[in-house]
């Protein structure tokens, strides 16, 4: 209930039997004259009676005790407890009073006119609105079609979490790092091939000692530093693009060939350009030309060989990729040549110390020698060309297909890249020998188109003996040494028959009688 509400309380029924507020016991309180614990303001003006009295009668007459209740209403009459009496304001007069401000000055109001009517736009009626002065005008429209509107903008989506980096794989990358410091190395002796190329040809053509060597000998040493230089420059040049390549984590194409048919008609084309030329007696009339026909001799026969390996063992997708191929073809005519070599000269003279040694060597190179129709200097022939070499060639013709061996996909492709590195190595040797025939070098290289076949197949199942004996999970060793023994096996039969002609005696004589005619040349 708000302290401004002065009509008396209502009367409580059970007022007689209730128990009385500790306030109530306090007794009717009385205000006197002065009463100093008054502090709830009153009415300021009385309400006046219907008919007024003088003063006199209104002592006289006694006021009913309903309207001295609403004089004095004992809800709204406390006691406190205070220090001092506050002081008291009369009833006729406010808290504060204002001073009289003078009135504003009368406003006449302006009488609004409107604005004056407009003329509706030609063939079109305006349209009243309700609750509107004047009339409403039709919205502008433009001429033009208007720009639709843009779309709104999503913002950015949130950043994702990045990525680790994946870990370095510390076997890829020694393989790259060694494949890099082969092809500059490789690089260098193509260089250096060269400049031996340079000083042989100045010196040959200066000799003032009157030392002269054969045609074929030079044929054969011109030659084969041509086919070192090509191996060197060209080889480890696209081994060094594709390992830094490697390095900069570049995909690799898959490796394939057009079909084989194709290299043996460009070989076909090759051969009977070589018939031609012995048919009119100009096989070694340019050698500029002969050095390019014996080194296409020597390189049609491998692919027609390589495309027929790679079509077979293909399957769903191709078996091995450019840069494996081009490292595995590079070793094998730079790391795979170069090892052999050392090691099958170093062999030779332990093997053959002692007076026979010179005959030896010099029936290697001239089996009709007079000194050569022993059966000691047969002996020793045999042991370099049919046991020595085939043992030296097939272990280190695939060495650098073994360095990556771990990271061969399956046995296809593992014997792939060995038929790759050993045609490498095939492809330096057989220029050598083909150029070593030099009237007859047609017939050389008919002799040495399968040399392809030997050189490629024995270092494909060598490679391949080294997949299992890192792959398999039983009998790793044996399968290992059964494919190293195959190669050795097929290369010392090829080997040991061409020497069977050097056997002293009748059997020799009749084994170098059986001679092949095709044309005008004889095998």
């Amino acid at each position: 209930m708000s302290y401004e509400n002065r009509d008396p309380l209502p009367v409580d029924p059970n007022a007689g039997s209730r128990r009385r507020m500790s306030s109530e016991r306090w007794g009717e309180w009385e205000a006197g004259e002065v009463d100093d614990e008054d502090t709830q303001p009153r009415r300021a003006i009385s309400v006046p009676s219907a008919t007024s009295k003088p003063g006199s009668e209104q002592k006289d007459i006694p006021q009913p005790r309903q309207e001295q209740d609403q004089l004095v209403n004992s809800q709204f009459t406390h006691r406190e407890h205070v220090t001092g009496a506050p002081p008291v304001y009369s009833s006729e007069a406010p808290l504060f009073r204002p001073t009289a401000s003078p009135p504003y000055p009368p406003q006449v109001p302006q009488q609004w006119q409107g604005y004056p009517p407009q003329g509706a736009p030609q063939g079109m009626l305006p349209y009243q609105q309700q609750g509107y002065a004047y009339p409403a005008y039709q919205a502008y429209a433009p001429p033009y079609q208007p720009y639709g509107g843009y779309p709104g903008y999503n913002g950015y989506g949130p950043y994702a979490w990045p990525a680790p980096r994946p870990k370095q794989d510390g076997y890829r990358l020694a393989v790259i790092i060694i494949s890099i410091v082969g092809s500059v190395l490789a690089i260098f002796g193509g260089l250096g091939s060269i400049l031996f190329l340079l000083l042989f040809i100045i010196g040959s053509a200066a000799s003032l000692t009157g030392h002269v060597i054969t045609g074929a000998q030079y044929f054969s040493a011109l030659l084969t530093f041509i086919a070192f230089a090509i191996a060197g420059v060209v080889g480890g040049g696209f081994s060094l693009y594709h390992s830094i390549r490697a390095i900069l984590n570049k995909r690799s194409a898959s490796f394939k060939l057009p079909w084989f048919w194709i290299f043996l008609i460009l070989y076909g084309f090759v051969l009977g350009t070589g018939f031609a030329l012995q048919a009119k007696g100009q096989e070694v009339t340019s050698p500029a030309l002969i050095s390019f026909l014996i080194i296409l001799a020597a390189i049609f026969p491998a692919l027609a060989l390589l495309a027929l390996a790679v079509r077979r063992l293909h399957r769903q997708e191709w078996t091995t990729t450019w840069r494996r191929f081009t490292l595995a073809l590079t070793s094998g005519a730079t790391l795979g040549i170069g090892l052999a070599l050392s090691l099958e000269l170093a062999l030779v003279f332990l093997v053959v110390r002692g007076t026979n040694a010179t005959n030896a060597l010099q029936c290697i190179e001239n089996p009709n020698s007079p000194d050569c129709g022993t059966f000691a200097a047969f002996d020793l022939i045999f042991i370099i060309v049919a046991i020595i070499g085939p043992i030296v060639e097939e272990t280190v013709k695939p060495l650098g297909v073994a360095l990556y061996i771990g990271r061969i996909r399956g046995p296809a492709e593992a014997f792939l890249l060995g038929m790759a590195s050993g045609i490498g190595f095939a492809l330096v040797e057989t220029v050598g020998y083909i150029g070593s025939g030099y009237h007859d070098w047609l017939a050389v290289a008919i002799e040495r188109t399968s040399a392809g076949l030997l050189h490629g197949v024995g270092a494909g199942m060598v490679t391949l003996g080294w997949y299992y004996l890192t792959h398999a999970k039983k009998h790793r060793f044996l399968k290992a040494f059964g494919c190293w023994f195959y190669a050795v096996l097929q290369h010392f039969v090829w080997n040991g028959t061409a020497v069977l002609g050097l056997l002293p005696g009748p059997v020799g004589a009749t084994i170098n009688s059986w001679n092949l005619n095709i044309g005008f040349i004889t095998l």
